[in-house]
Formats: structure tokens, C-alpha cells, sequence
């Protein structure tokens, strides 16, 4: 049977129906590139890219699971490091007592475990205002926490806007010592104590595979790590991850030849990532484009 689609317009408060016979159904199609404006792009559901990189996760770490239930599905790392530990709506919700029953499904099925985790919605599959949605799941327990918004770029990146620091050692992580320096930087740059890194390193969640994953380190001339990046092969897609410098160290180029760096070791495919807000303007002038939003919330 033939779908008609109606337009979206992704917006910060979710998606608005032009078409009042939209279903789920209709809503999955925008996900496979009819929205698409960039050439080189594979017709691939760009916001699952998240969902694949934490599925990627849970697989390469030694506590990890992926569960399916009750509509909800869970790709967890089972560590103290929260972005990790994802649990998200098994596809489009429907309305709010989709929501509703969805929002008590993830918090039943995180409660056993006793680790920080969030539940994600992308914009598409979000059936009312972000106001809205906070209301229902402030009942559940759970509190808005923030946004990243979904970027791709189907080419080689645009040429850098300033010249790139040379004064630096750029180190592919091929050893713990390296994994620890590249994943402390990121729990410094979000506030997050040493201890979340050491509990990452030791569930081998990253830095494990290095067919598909490619890390980087940049030290200054100084010899400390000041940024890193990581390239992940999710199949037709790279996904970049772990992007994260050091709060003193920021503005200088960094983050960008590490970036550069990972994404010269990886096959060349169409790269995808998640943008914190800090990070948006960086991806966008190194060529990425802005698709839609994922809203996450978080217990207490």
C-alpha cells in the first residue's frame, strides 16, 4: 500500500502535522532520506545512528545487554558513564498515552539496575510539544536533562576556516593508557568524576576494535591531552564519538585535528554524529548539516 507523506517541519517543540492522516507508519518514511537535501547520503534512518553507536557500545562492553520490552528498547554499557546506558521507544509513539506508558516501561526496567541512564526520543517520533512531553514524564520521575541535535555530512569535510595547530602530537589509542586519556578528557570536559572513567575502561566499552573504531589523542607540545575523537564504522555510515577538550584548551583547533585525524584512519563513508550545543558551530563549519534534535530526560 502506497503511503502519501506529509511534510514535517522539525522544530525545537517536536514536529507539527500538515496532514492530519499521518501515522507512524508515514512518520518512519522521513527517516529513509526523503527529507534530504545533501547528495551522497545512503537512505538510512539518520537519527538511529545514536541508537547504533549505543548498541555498539553494550556489544564491545563486558557488562552490556540490548533489551527489548514492552515497547521500549535498551542499549546499555552498564557503566557509571550515563550516555552510555540508553534507553529509547521502540519506534514512533503515537500520543501521549503512548507516552505515558512508554515513559513507566523505561523507568520499571532501569530501576534494577542502579546506574545513571536517559531516555531519548528523536524529534520524528515525538507525538507532542517538548512542554507536553516534560509534563508526562515529570509523573514517571523524569526530568528533561538536555538536547543534541543530529548532523551528517555526505562528503569530505569543508576545508578548516583557520590554519590548524602543527605545535601537537596526534596518537592513534591502541593501549589502556591511551583509552584512559582519551575517555578522561571527556569525563573532565562534562564534569564527571576520574572514577567514571576508570569504570568505563574497565568494562572495555571503547578502544577494543580496531578494524572498526578509530581513536584519537592530540597532546600539546607540552605533552598533555588536550582533545580527542573517535571515528566508529556502523556499516554505510561513520559515526563520530567522544568528542570532547579540555575547558582550557577550547577555541584553539583541537577538537578539530583530532577529528580530522580519525576521520583520515577510517574508511570514507557519509559520517554521522551528535552535537552537544557547545559543539553545534564547529561540525557546522567543518561541513555538517543540521537534521532534527534528540530530547533526553533522566530520573530525580
Amino acid at each position: 500500500m502506497r503511503i502519501r507523506l506529509a511534510r514535517l517541519r522539525i522544530c525545537r517543540r517536536g514536529y507539527t502535522r500538515e496532514d492530519e492522516n499521518l501515522r507512524g507508519e508515514a512518520i518512519t518514511s522521513i527517516l529513509h532520506g526523503q527529507d534530504r537535501a545533501q547528495p551522497g547520503l545512503p537512505e538510512y534512518p539518520v537519527e538511529m545512528h545514536w541508537i547504533q553507536f549505543n548498541e555498539w557500545c553494550a556489544r564491545h562492553s563486558t557488562r552490556g545487554q540490548v533489551r527489548n520490552s514492552n515497547r521500549i528498547h535498551a542499549a546499555w554499557s552498564h557503566t557509571m558513564l550515563i550516555i552510555n546506558n540508553l534507553t529509547t521507544p521502540a519506534g514512533p509513539v503515537a500520543n501521549a498515552a503512548d507516552l505515558r506508558a512508554r515513559a513507566e516501561a523505561a523507568v520499571a526496567d532501569g530501576a534494577p539496575h542502579k546506574l545513571p541512564w536517559m531516555f531519548g526520543i528523536p524529534e520524528p517520533w515525538l507525538p507532542v510539544s517538548l512542554e507536553e512531553a516534560n509534563a508526562v514524564f515529570a509523573d514517571a520521575g523524569l526530568h528533561h536533562m538536555m538536547y543534541m541535535t543530529v548532523m551528517e555530512c555526505g562528503g569530505p569535510l569543508a576545508e578548516p576556516l583557520r590554519p590548524l595547530p602543527r605545535d601537537v602530537e596526534v596518537k592513534r589509542i591502541n593501549s589502556r593508557a591511551l583509552g584512559f586519556d582519551a575517555l578522561h578528557l571527556n569525563c573532565r570536559a562534562y564534569g564527571m568524576p576520574a572514577v567514571v572513567t576508570d569504570d568505563v575502561v574497565d568494562a572495555n566499552v571503547y578502544f577494543s576494535d580496531p578494524e572498526k573504531e578509530f581513536g584519537f589523542v592530540v597532546y600539546n607540545r607540552e605533552g598533555v591531552p588536550v582533545s580527542t575523537a573517535t571515528a566508529i564504522d556502523l556499516g554505510d555510515w561513520m559515526y563520530i564519538a567522544a568528542v570532547a577538550t579540555d575547558a582550557e584548551q577550547r577555541k584553539k583547533g583541537y577538537a578539530e585535528v583530532a577529528m580530522r585525524a580519525a576521520l583520515a584512519a577510517a574508511p570514507t563513508k557519509p559520517t554521522s554524529l551528535d552535537a552537544s550545543r557547545m559543539g553545534e558551530p564547529l561540525y557546522a563549519q567543518m561541513g555538517y548539516q543540521r537534521r532534527f534534535k534528540w530530547n533526553f530526560w533522566v530520573m530525580g
